[in-house]
């Protein structure tokens, strides 16, 4: 709850234009798998003829919206939503710490900084249409996750995760690990005391997995005639921005600048007061949460941190190999797709309390984050 409130004083009471979720939301009610206005604004919505329009973005977004429009109609503010939605991830977040084995002011330290030392502050209390579809995809992922924890549920594990999915691509080949800490699997692999019990499991898990990536699927045969296509290449002068130019929209010359996005992108510096301006470009993951630099103390003989290091990097491909670092944004929003098994890993340093130093990197990391969201409310932020 108190993240929730947090968020919600955060956010800008005006309605957020970005709202491509809340109009195909109400599309979906009404039948429609498009949007029958294309405001300016809306630049990356793709003619569908007969005076509809698709929104190129995967659809979980919208459906989680469902209910509110349904109840509210088309002039919620869709940063209300992800600001609840944020704050709700803060509590699983709690939740998952604790079935990680961190107790006491550790578990407290972490969760503190999952909320308000991350991006997913920012992100959560601005909530436009990308912003909001990383909000979704970590709530899934956090739900997920509680449950793989607890080795229950394998089939509601894998549909939430599956959910995350078709709110952020790159969460689903995070997979193995939610398949791995399902099944309880050491590192390396062996082969399972009841073998019969790990393959319902993983075929529980996978059966859920499949649900919502089937409907996705679906999603896109019934728009573009073909299950893979997700549209992205069909929006209208994509290929026109230079981002994507020279390379396309994936591609292996990206990685220098995500990675430079990711650990050495800094603060612009102004010669007037307050100095530090946060940057459009992005922030390293370091300077906005310096406890990160804790992973390198993960216990590496804990299974669950070497699985959760194999998702994360299966999931970092598409995301370093992508033409746009993330902008405009504050901080490296992309890093919210692993976000939840970096704080697995994060978690095993920490399970025998915290030492005065880290607390002190957690703290540094919230006053980051709250100290860019003041400087972007009051303008001071530019490229």
């Amino acid at each position: 709850m108190v993240a929730i409130a947090v968020y919600v004083f955060t956010t800008s009471p005006d309605r957020n234009v970005f709202d491509y979720f809340v109009r195909l939301a109400d599309a979906f009610l009404h039948g429609r798998l498009g949007v029958t206005e294309a405001p300016s604004w809306l630049n990356e919505l793709i003619p569908a003829g007969d005076g509809l329009w698709y929104v190129p973005y995967p659809p979980m977004p919208a459906v989680a919206l469902l209910p509110v429009v349904a109840l509210f109609g088309t002039e919620i503010h869709q940063q209300l939503v992800s600001a609840v939605l944020g704050g709700l991830s803060v509590g699983l977040a709690w939740l998952a710490l604790g079935r990680l084995g961190v107790v006491g002011r550790a578990r407290f330290w972490l969760t503190a900084t999952f909320g308000f030392g991350t991006v997913l502050w920012y992100v959560a209390e601005v909530g436009s249409a990308w912003y909001f579809a990383h909000v979704v995809a970590v709530l899934f992922s956090l739900a997920a996750l509680v449950l793989v924890l607890e080795r229950r549920g394998p089939a509601l594990a894998g549909l939430l995760l599956g959910c995350a999915t078709i709110a952020r691509l790159p969460v689903g080949l995070s997979a193995p690990f939610f398949l791995a800490a399902a099944l309880g699997l050491g590192w390396p692999p062996r082969r399972p005391d009841d073998p019969r019990a790990a393959v319902r499991t993983g075929l529980a898990f996978a059966a859920g997995l499949a649900v919502p990536l089937a409907a996705y699927a679906l999603y896109n045969l019934a728009r573009w005639g073909t299950p893979i296509d997700q549209g992205y290449v069909r929006i209208p002068g994509i290929f026109e921005d230079p981002i994507y130019a020279e390379h396309g929209i994936l591609s292996i010359h990206y990685i220098p600048r995500n990675l430079y996005a990711i650990f050495f992108r800094s603060w612009n510096y102004v010669d007037q007061p307050p100095y530090l301006q946060p940057s459009w470009w992005g922030l390293s993951v370091f300077f906005t949460t310096p406890v990160y630099l804790w992973l390198a103390k993960a216990r590496l003989d804990d299974p669950r941190v070497v699985w959760a290091a194999i998702g994360t990097g299966l999931a970092l491909i598409p995301i370093v190999t992508h033409g746009n670092v993330g902008i405009t944004q504050f901080g490296y929003r992309f890093s919210l797709d692993v976000q939840p098994l970096l704080f697995v890993i994060l978690a095993s340093a920490f399970r025998d309390g915290m030492s005065k130093l880290a607390q002190l990197a957690c703290l540094g990391a919230i006053a980051t984050c709250a100290y860019a969201i003041w400087a972007i409310g009051i303008g001071f932020v530019a490229f």
